[in-house]
């Protein structure tokens, strides 16, 4: 949707953007008391191991903190499934969902979309095999051991599930064996550990990993990058208030890679800017889901 737009024209995009929720704002805060946090509780899937997600969240944290003039206490899940679990319990005002996590949270929840990284729009995952394998499609692998991460996974389940019944293939019937590692870092360790022959798993996680030498490129390569989808998204709950909503996408959009600080931080997130989302750009997410049977509608 936003992958083709030049960087002159982003600026203003996100300004016009802006000024329409803030329209809208005067709107819907009309009908509704505004609702006064304190602390303002969030939470990140837990795509990573804690002292990575720790590395690249707490500036973004504090960052918030500053924005939106409120401590913000970051509550930790040890699992996919207890993020939404907590989300649904009410103890979460705002969350970064992987797509399908988001979806379900949408369908359960009525969870409100409110920013997304430019590379979220177009997301990839990769399969990654060892490096002496011989393979050049995921046909030659007939009968080998395979793993997904977690099964709520947008890039490390959901789609490549999806992209592989386009190319008839099963997981289940295909493989030897079909495990899900329950993380995308230790899918990566599992290939380069020789506990599976081939794995599937977020590109921009495999990428990080790489480039901090944690799973070697003597020892894994990528076998086949999945074309794009729509994947992570910073969703709030639908009571929120909703001048709170706004302050916190401003605060997302206003980041700049033409400030110094701000570029730092858009870096770690792996971001060049954030925008505005609203939930149809996870229709593609749902409608497959839905196909998968991995909705209850």
């Amino acid at each position: 949707m936003y992958s083709n737009m030049n960087s002159k024209n982003i600026k203003w995009v996100l300004k016009f953007i802006f000024g329409i929720l803030m329209a809208w704002n005067l709107v819907s805060c009309s009908l509704q008391s505004d609702t006064s946090n304190d602390v303002l509780h969030i939470s990140i899937q837990p795509y990573r191991d804690v002292k990575r997600l720790k590395e690249l969240y707490l500036p973004l944290i504090q960052y918030l903190e500053q924005e939106l003039k409120l401590k913000v206490q970051w509550v930790l899940a040890d699992s996919y499934q207890q993020q939404l679990d907590q989300f649904h319990q009410g103890k979460l005002d705002l969350a970064l969902f992987g797509g399908l996590a988001y979806v379900r949270a949408l369908e359960k929840d009525n969870a409100d979309p409110l920013v997304m990284r430019d590379i979220d729009f177009h997301f990839t995952s990769y399969f990654i095999v060892a490096k002496e394998n011989k393979a050049s499609t995921i046909d030659d692998l007939a009968g080998s051991r395979f793993s997904f991460g977690s099964e709520l996974s947008t890039s490390g389940h959901l789609m490549p599930r999806f992209f592989l019944s386009t190319q008839d293939i099963v997981p289940e019937r295909f493989f030897s064996q079909t495990l899900y590692s329950g993380a995308h870092q230790i899918t990566a360790q599992w290939v380069q550990d020789k506990k599976v022959d081939i794995g599937v798993l977020d590109s921009v996680v495999m990428d990080d990993l790489f480039k901090n030498k944690v799973i070697s490129k003597n020892k894994v390569r990528v076998l086949w990058e999945t074309p794009s989808y729509p994947d992570y998204i910073w969703a709030a709950r639908k009571s929120l208030s909703e001048k709170l909503k706004l302050r916190i996408i401003e605060a997302f959009i206003k980041l700049s890679q033409d400030n110094k600080q701000d570029r730092k931080l858009l870096d770690k997130m792996g971001a060049h800017y954030y925008l505005p989302v609203k939930s149809n750009d996870f229709e593609p997410v749902r409608r497959i889901a839905l196909q998968l049977k991995m909705l209850s509608k």
